[in-house]
């Protein structure tokens, strides 16, 4: 409950104050260019020294000049005076030398544009209504920072965990959150300080108390004797009066930064002094913070930060209409639906592919519900359940789901749902797809479910793991559905691909065989890329991991499924056939350039790794390959044999899961070379892994398990900076 009041908080805030805060941003941008553009057209040698003292300038000020009404040090440390001089040059107000005296130049009329832009950016032009609007409009902004980074660290799992990487899975919401975190201390500051201000408008504060000083009979003295002339310093004036006449009713008077003092003209004795309330102090403070005068380069950051408002208005509105518009629109009730697609999301993100399941299931003629979670209810005609569910924080349900487990002990249904659960999430957080996991479990110990397969657990929102999980959940319970491939809407460029060899092995369990391809166009791609590929007649694509032989061929290793259309579509090419595919870049799982590699795979992911094994011969690369027997390995003896030949693999374990003498999985390899996974990552290698999601589970279970124990850094930094690379599926 406390995530959704924040996000809704976050959301109503910005609605409410978007016109104005549109207004405050772009005049912000105007302003603070202000302060930079007068730093910039103030001379150096216009600034007020810490070395010169007031006892040193006033006297030389009087001799000069017939008469002087006043000198004052401006937001740039500028000094500048008012007098009547003996010429027309050196009359009026004007820049001084803060040494000599001297004119330096005149001082410019105040630009008419920031004129403008500032009364807009205060008052709208609507005097006392429009300073209310704005004073509101940058209070609430305030607000809408704070419920933005609660959700932050709601997401980071904590206030310690704020600025730990965010995975990018989209832009918008990537750039949003990033942002924020960047520049939510400047918007505070800038916020506060701005409500400060309009507070000060509205509310007359306490005047300063003024305090009189007992004066002793004295004589006159010079100017240049004054003590508290000899103590004060021309950089910490900040205006000081001179008498009109020569009355002794008539003082100077001197503003610092947070007093006033009255000035006997002939004795130099403080006469009176007003200290600045705190209301006073903070004021000022707060116009300095808000306004960037006199510290041009706090008003760049300002002009950075208002600048970052108007895209997170943009990024805002794009993720506000994104979560409102995946709203699936049925066209049948839960009481007559036969398929009930329930959504898990913290973002809307998952619903889009509740949207694409539901969109095939109606066009194939399908009664189907999608609904949140949190509207579990009863299904009586239903026959099939499929729930699509993110992960939100330390492991918990996203907010649109936090009923369901609760709901699914108190609701009956009428027929037991074949049940089929995906989760959505990103390794480089502890507790990966967790709601999921939890999920199933429930479900799998409840006698109204069927859960007969385990759950899938997507990474980085992958559209190919997605439509690969539906294949099996379509093919499983014989549904004819088609999931629309991943770039149907994108245009794609095919090309001709033509089968130079290939292989086929049987190895009792699974007939298995390789293609090695030439592109009849010359194509760019590494190993670790991948060939989309669509039978004909199909529109959903697969993807198979490429590994580049030393001739630059495609060489694809592919498992043939019973049912599986690509699979056979494949297997039915020989030697010479030509077939359309295009390549897909796959920078995620390029051989790393620096440190040693352990490359892991199981069955035909081994088919990427053939082609790195020439890459980048100084690195060492130690292999572990699972198969079913020693038949399983027979496809790649040529490449293995070559490759070990000329001292590219560097070292090569097998673990057979079928060998009744010595039945092994590859994660037991990883438990059995411990030393030499610890040493590799200790020394910045990398760890590659390509094959099925089962096996990189298991893998990565025991990689765990051997970080903790060994007392190095979580499984997930590894995965976040990219030492280790998975491609699974």
């Amino acid at each position: 409950m406390l995530t959704k009041f924040w996000r809704t908080s976050h959301l109503l805030l910005a609605v409410f104050s978007s016109v104005f805060l549109l207004i405050a941003s772009v005049t912000g941008i105007i302003l603070s260019t202000e302060p930079i553009a007068k730093h910039i057209n103030s001379p150096s040698d216009k600034v007020a020294a810490d070395t010169v003292s007031l006892s040193e300038i006033v006297p030389q000020l009087k001799e000069e000049y017939i008469e002087v009404f006043s000198l004052a040090v401006d937001d740039e440390k500028a000094v500048k005076i008012d007098v009547i001089g003996f010429d027309e040059e050196k009359d009026g107000a004007f820049y001084i030398h803060p040494s000599t005296g001297d004119k330096l130049a005149e001082i410019p009329p105040k630009n008419e544009v920031y004129s403008w832009v500032t009364t807009l950016h205060r008052s709208l032009f609507l005097h006392n209504t429009g300073r209310v609007l704005m004073g509101i409009t940058v209070f609430l902004l305030f607000l809408m920072a704070t419920s933005g980074i609660a959700l932050v660290i709601k997401r980071t799992n904590g206030l310690k965990h704020i600025f730990a990487k965010i995975k990018k899975q989209s832009s918008v919401r990537y750039y949003h959150t990033l942002l924020g975190r960047l520049t939510f201390v400047p918007i505070v500051i800038m916020s506060l300080s701005g409500t400060v201000l309009f507070l000060n408008t509205q509310f007359d504060s306490a005047l300063p108390i003024e305090k009189e000083h007992v004066l002793n009979q004295a004589e006159q003295i010079s100017l240049a004797e004054f003590p508290i002339f000899q103590k004060t310093k021309l950089s910490a004036v900040k205006k000081l009066e001179f008498p009109f006449s020569e009355d002794e009713a008539d003082f100077f008077y001197l503003e610092l930064s947070d007093t006033k003092l009255k000035i006997h003209q002939f004795t130099g004795q403080i006469v009176s002094e007003q200290n600045a309330t705190w209301v006073q102090n903070l004021t000022a403070l707060s116009l300095t913070l808000h306004t960037g005068k006199g510290a041009w380069i706090w008003a760049i950051v300002l002009g950075i930060i208002s600048i970052n408002l108007l895209y997170f208005m943009y990024s805002g509105t794009k993720i506000a209409w994104e979560r409102l518009s995946s709203k699936t629109k049925n066209k049948v009730g839960p009481k007559d639906a036969e398929f009930i697609i329930l959504v898990g999301s913290e973002n809307g993100s998952t619903r889009k592919f509740a949207q694409t399941l539901h969109a095939a299931l109606l066009k194939s003629g399908n009664s189907v519900f999608t609904s949140e979670m949190n509207h579990y209810q009863e299904f009586p005609k239903a026959k099939h359940l499929i729930i699509l569910t993110s992960t939100y924080g330390d492991g918990e349900a996203p907010f649109n789901a936090r009923n369901f487990l609760s709901k699914i002990n108190a609701i009956s249904q009428e027929n037991k749902l074949k049940t089929h659960v995906i989760g959505f999430g990103s390794m480089i957080y502890p507790k990966f797809c967790q709601f999921a996991i939890d999920i199933h479990s429930r479900l799998s110990n409840h006698s109204d479910f069927e859960v007969a397969t385990p759950p899938t657990l997507i990474d980085g929102r992958s559209y190919m793991s997605f439509s690969l999980s539906i294949e099996e959940w379509k093919k499983r319970h014989e549904i004819n559905i088609e999931i629309p491939s991943e770039n149907q809407r994108k245009p794609v460029s095919l090309s001709s691909f033509t089968v130079h060899q290939k292989q086929i092995v049987d190895d009792g369990y699974a007939l298995t065989f390789t293609l090695e391809l030439q592109a009849v166009e010359n194509q760019n791609f590494e190993s670790g890329d991948l060939l989309a590929v669509a039978p004909p007649g199909d529109d959903l694509v697969r993807y198979y991991s490429i590994g580049k032989t030393e001739e630059g061929n495609i060489l694809l290793s592919i498992k043939k499924h019973h049912l599986g259309e690509c699979s056979s579509y494949l297997f039915e090419k020989e030697v010479g056939d030509s077939f359309p595919a295009y390549i897909k870049e796959n920078k995620s799982f390029h051989l790393p350039k620096k440190g040693d590699v352990l490359m892991i795979a199981n069955g035909t992911g081994i088919a990427p790794f053939l082609g790195m094994t020439s890459m980048y011969s100084k690195q060492k690369k130690t292999f572990f390959l699972g198969g079913r027997n020693p038949l399983s390995f027979k496809l790649y003896h040529k490449f293995i044999q070559h490759n070990k030949s000329t001292e590219l693999f560097n070292t090569l374990h097998f673990a057979l899961s079928k060998d009744e003498g010595n039945k092994r999985y590859v994660q037991d390899l990883v438990i059995e070379n411990r030393a030499e996974v610890v040493y590799l990552l200790k020394k910045k290698g990398s760890i590659m892994i390509c094959g099925s999601l089962k096996m990189r589970d298991g893998v990565l279970k025991e990689l765990k398990v051997i970080l903790e124990e060994e007392k190095l850094a979580p499984l997930e930094n590894f995965i976040e900076k990219g030492r280790i690379l998975m491609d699974c599926y």
